[in-house]
């Protein structure tokens, strides 16, 4: 038994070894030629220059230990779109806020929250828009893009809000502003003034604010529920489904269960159910509903691993006084995730599979269990444990050449 599970230990271990050998190459072979070019000159240089080049300057406050912060340096500012769009329209600088320099302008900037990302006019030294926290390359472009319209910049767009202006263009871009820094009151309350005045999810732009950023069942969801048909015909089914199943991730299941019918509607409730099953610790209820969807060939296997990923990451750490049964589910899942996430470099599926069986080469029951699911063929899935992409066909068995 123990050989078994060491042996599975050994492949995973050449796994992970090859994804950090794969990942410092990355990282420590790359030029940021591609990225945003930071700048490493003093402040007093950076502003000169910009000045210099007409350019607002473009700083990311950013501490050691934030982990959004480094999210954003190796996945965001590295890519070229990123990169081309900052480059081309701003001097750009890196600040830790806790370095000497670094904390001085911190506290004049006043950033209290990392990481901060502040759009500086040199020439009065003073911000023209703000913003922060984790951003798609998308959403980040869009940042800097409104940076460059002084109707869009935050310093405009919270004092004229402040100061009682509820035009309906200024109302869109000050909701668009919060949902990008995550301020959900904020949002929530502009948008309620928005629907206040008179203007529908009818309407494209307002359809595309509620989209972006009204979370949960709230009474606007309501809404497209009752009126599902009108707003597949002035959108799309897709559209309305998939905003549907966002807001319906999480919540009353009864109350899910009176919206109307959409794509994805019954797999949510199916995976609330399993979560509450969870910490009822009815566990038999959540095996069965989890293998239900991981064998049906209809259901989307991508959404599937996202939800199993989170629980499996929660139950690593509070699965100690769960069933037998229980555990071996959970290292039967993470099996299932390590073999089939379509991302074959993300080491924190193997990582968390490690760690699953780990604790099973440490628990001295259930042995005979663990060793027939480690030798098994898995149920669902991929057969084999390979890092090889699953977007890859096989190679064809071509006849040798005589």
């Amino acid at each position: 038994m123990m050989h078994i599970l060491l042996t599975e230990m050994k492949r995973l271990s050449r796994f992970l070894l090859f994804l950090a050998v794969a990942y410092s190459c990355s990282v420590y072979g790359q030029d940021n030629g591609g990225g945003i070019r930071f700048e490493k000159s003093s402040w007093k240089e950076i502003l000169n220059m910009a000045v210099a080049q007409n350019k607002l300057v473009f700083v990311d406050f950013y501490t050691d230990w934030c982990g959004p912060c480094l999210n954003m340096a190796e996945n965001v500012f590295t890519r070229p779109d990123v990169g081309f769009f900052y480059n081309e329209h701003f001097v750009c600088a890196k600040i830790n806020a806790e370095s000497e320099e670094g904390s001085k302008l911190a506290q004049q900037y006043m950033v209290h929250l990392y990481p901060t990302y502040c759009f500086i006019d040199p020439t009065t030294q003073e911000v023209a828009h703000r913003s922060s926290s984790t951003q798609t390359p998308e959403i980040f472009i869009k940042t800097g893009k409104n940076a460059l319209v002084p109707t869009k910049r935050s310093s405009y767009l919270i004092k004229a809000y402040a100061e009682g202006n509820r035009s309906k263009q200024l109302l869109l871009d000050y909701i668009e502003y919060q949902i990008s820094i995550h301020k959900q009151k904020l949002t929530e309350m502009a948008f309620d003034q928005l629907v206040a005045q008179g203007n529908t999810l009818r309407d494209r732009a307002v359809w595309d604010v509620f989209v972006a950023g009204i979370r949960g069942l709230s009474p606007y969801l309501q809404e497209v529920s009752d009126h599902y048909a009108e707003y597949c015909s002035l959108y799309s089914k897709a559209e309305v489904d998939a905003k549907l199943f966002a807001e319906t991730q999480f919540g009353d299941v009864d109350k899910i269960a009176t919206l109307c019918d959409f794509d994805g509607k019954q797999f949510n409730i199916d995976f609330i159910r399993i979560e509450q099953a969870i910490r009822q610790t009815n566990y038999k209820q959540a095996i069965g509903l989890i293998d239900k969807n991981l064998a049906d060939t209809t259901t989307n296997k991508s959404e599937v691993m996202r939800r199993l990923k989170f629980m499996m990451n929660m139950e690593r750490y509070n699965n100690g006084n769960a069933t037998e049964e229980w555990k071996l589910k959970c290292l039967e899942y993470t099996r299932y995730l390590a073999y089939n996430w379509p991302d074959r470099k993300d080491g924190s599926i193997h990582q968390l599979y490690a760690e699953m069986l780990e604790k099973a080469i440490k628990n001295k029951s259930n042995q005979n269990a663990i060793q027939t699911l480690i030798t098994e063929t898995p149920r669902y899935g991929e057969k084999t444990y390979t890092m090889r992409s699953p977007k890859m066909k096989k190679k064809p068995n071509r006849a040798p050449k005589r």
